[in-house]
């Protein structure tokens, strides 16, 4: 009962007060940390979250917002291993880890369940106390979801303008931009496989244009659908529909949230968010789909 009434006064205390959670500061020295908490390091975790508002939202949309950003880095990470692994013609291991890929994008996309109550009563004291804070932009940017996104195939130098104040981030994805992309990679395995893809060189920072020769080479391996090129082009495909299903719960939240008011970079939400939705990577493994039969 005593420990009740503590937990309980601990609670009020917190609340109406900014930049407060119920997380304490643990002991600095190491002795006292057990194995999992140097190994984890939750004891610098469940300090990072450093509150703008009084909204009780807002520990679920930071928190959140962390623990995406840690899968952004998950995935990026996994698929510059898928390229490795193809550039050494290791499909089988290729295989593996565009499944675990996969994986990582579903449990990322399950995420928004975790804010599928948000309301823009809930939200917008959050944006209040960014703009106060931070700017109004400064929140809204990712550049490990950028870079992703360019990791994907996804391209365009305009995306690179939000970070024009990060110099040093703005650096690294450029140099991103540049390299090839995962599907760059996978149309080289086929051309090592022998099929009439060309590969030759080009800026890898302008948009990919699609081929109908890919095309062909997809429809062919669809057309009997066995094998290890056709079990290829299903974890693509894999990979491409969780991180698209992403991308429309995340349009969903915020048209419950905030619809289409001016969000990012002025633009009203919604209408920015849109047309992302018809950025599909790795292209002609879904316009094959058509032609097979």
């Amino acid at each position: 009962m005593i420990r009740e009434i503590r937990d309980e006064e601990l609670v009020m205390g917190a609340v109406g007060r900014k930049h407060a959670m119920l997380n304490e500061l643990g002991p600095d020295a190491p002795g006292e940390r057990t194995p999992y908490a140097a190994y984890v390091r939750n004891e610098e975790l469940h300090t990072l979250q450093d509150l703008v508002s009084d909204s009780p939202a807002e520990p679920a949309f930071l928190v959140n917002a962390q623990v995406m950003e840690l899968y952004f880095g998950l995935v990026v990470h996994e698929l510059r291993t898928a390229q490795v692994e193809l550039r050494a013609d290791d499909l089988t291991r290729t295989l593996a880890t565009l499944r675990r890929a996969a994986a990582h994008l579903r449990a990322l996309s399950g995420m928004w369940d975790s804010l599928a109550w948000l309301t823009p009563a809930d939200l917008l004291p959050v944006l209040r106390g960014l703009a106060e804070r931070h700017g109004k932009d400064s929140a809204l940017q990712s550049w490990m979801y950028r870079r992703l996104v360019f990791v994907l195939g996804l391209k365009t130098r305009d995306d690179l303008t939000p970070f024009d104040a990060t110099p040093t981030r703005q650096h690294q994805l450029r140099a991103t931009l540049s390299e090839p992309s995962l599907y760059d990679d996978v149309l080289a395995y086929l051309a090592r496989r022998g099929h009439p893809v060309r590969v030759e060189q080009r800026d890898f920072a302008e948009p990919y244009v699609a081929d109908a020769a890919v095309v062909e080479v997809w429809r062919e391996v669809y057309e009997k659908p066995r094998g290890d090129l056709f079990a290829l082009g299903e974890a693509l495909a894999d990979v491409a529909e969780q991180f698209t299903n992403w991308k429309y719960r995340h349009l969903m939240s915020v048209r419950r949230t905030f619809g289409d008011r001016a969000a990012y970079h002025g633009e009203p939400g919604v209408t920015w968010l849109s047309p992302t939705l018809d950025e599909l990577p790795f292209p002609e493994l879904w316009t094959a789909r058509a032609a097979v039969g």
